[in-house]
């Protein structure tokens, strides 16, 4: 992970854009109809199931039919290139990535939803967040409900029993830690922080909060894959640096406010940790970092931020921390997979290099 105590400034090029085949988020949520009767464990579901429709299918099939960049369920199957070296996939395995990455997106999408209602946002891609749409105990629950039923889907994998064993293992240990990481969220106050101790706190928010989905999409792939454990915790600590290298883009673009208008400098004015925080606490003296929080203190009066952020090249700089922080991240799984002297694809690796650098331009 980067160090918090190194001021960086490196531009990355970026390749042509690499397009990952995944399934359409969703598709196991339309097939809940057919499956409600064991799932529920009733004889006959009909007197409940235009209930359940209406307050947990039905929401859940609207944030799904927008899918955003698909990110994790692309990670489980570029993992898996990246260690089956080119061979021929078959229906098993294409049917296990296509389920494989759907457990990855459904998660996310839940977490989405409890951190809209956590953060009080109220958009989302666009589209205004589940909880003002359909009311907040609806929302908190379909949120919840998705942690839970990727679960069923892993059983559908079918992997062999001990493969499925490690599969839930990481899973367990990924929602344990996100929420670890989600809790940092919501109870630091980043501007009560000494500035020594801002940097450390934001990236193991990172870490926990964004690394842990992004670690446990590439061990899923090494799992359908086979690989031992002495890789998929390889693949885990890459996923989980690669998921902090992205948040710090899209911390980034919070600043900026490029992408998402309605969001610019919510963390600033949250006050939760993020890499702008940190960025700011590292490369500024003790004076220049009280001017920094003090003039988060003035929002929604941005002026003065905007002044410090403009003078110290928050935005530029702190992209480019990020960029050194992403090459740091792929330079470690490379020597990783020499030093494991497994047989795997330049190919993949190459296109995982490419979606990371992709993601970082979209978050410009």
């Amino acid at each position: 992970m980067l160090s918090p105590t190194k001021k960086v400034t490196v531009n990355v090029p970026i390749r042509n854009k690499i397009k990952v085949k995944s399934a359409s988020l969703g598709s196991d949520v339309l097939q809940l109809d057919r499956r409600l009767q064991d799932l529920l464990g009733l004889d006959d579901p009909g007197q409940v199931e235009d209930i359940l429709q209406k307050a947990l299918l039905n929401p859940i099939r609207e944030l799904t039919s927008s899918p955003g960049k698909r990110v994790r369920g692309k990670l489980v199957a570029l993992a898996y290139r990246l260690l089956s070296n080119g061979a021929q996939q078959t229906a098993v395995s294409a049917r296990r990535l296509r389920i494989g990455s759907e457990v990855l997106e459904l998660i996310h999408a839940g977490s989405l939803i409890v951190d809209d209602i956590e953060d009080g946002s109220r958009m989302r891609r666009g589209m205004p967040a589940l909880h003002v749409r359909h009311g907040l105990p609806i929302a908190l629950n379909a949120g919840n409900w998705l942690y839970f039923w990727p679960f069923q889907l892993v059983k559908d994998l079918e992997l062999a029993g001990d493969t499925t064993l490690r599969a839930y293992q990481y899973y367990n240990q990924t929602l344990l830690r996100a929420h670890f990481g989600q809790a940092l969220d919501l109870g630091t106050g980043v501007d009560t922080l000494a500035q020594d101790r801002v940097a450390e706190v934001c990236l193991v928010a990172l870490a926990l909060k964004t690394g842990a989905l992004m670690g446990f999409a590439m061990v899923m792939g090494g799992l359908i894959a086979g690989a031992d454990e002495s890789m998929t915790a390889l693949l885990n600590d890459f996923g989980r640096d690669l998921g902090v290298a992205l948040q710090m883009f899209d911390d980034i673009g919070n600043v900026s406010g490029a992408r998402e208008p309605s969001k610019q400098y919510e963390d600033f004015t949250l006050c939760r940790p993020s890499w702008a925080w940190a960025w700011a606490a590292i490369n500024s003296s003790p004076a220049e970092y009280a001017r920094f929080v003090d003039a988060v203190g003035k929002l929604p009066d941005a002026d003065a931020l905007e002044e410090w952020i403009t003078k110290h090249e928050l935005v530029k700089k702190g992209r480019a921390s990020a960029y050194h922080h992403l090459g740091l991240t792929f330079a470690g799984l490379k020597k990783g997979l020499e030093t494991q002297r497994v047989r795997w694809s330049k190919r993949a690796f190459e296109d995982l290099q490419a979606m990371g650098e992709e993601i970082a331009v979209a978050y410009e």
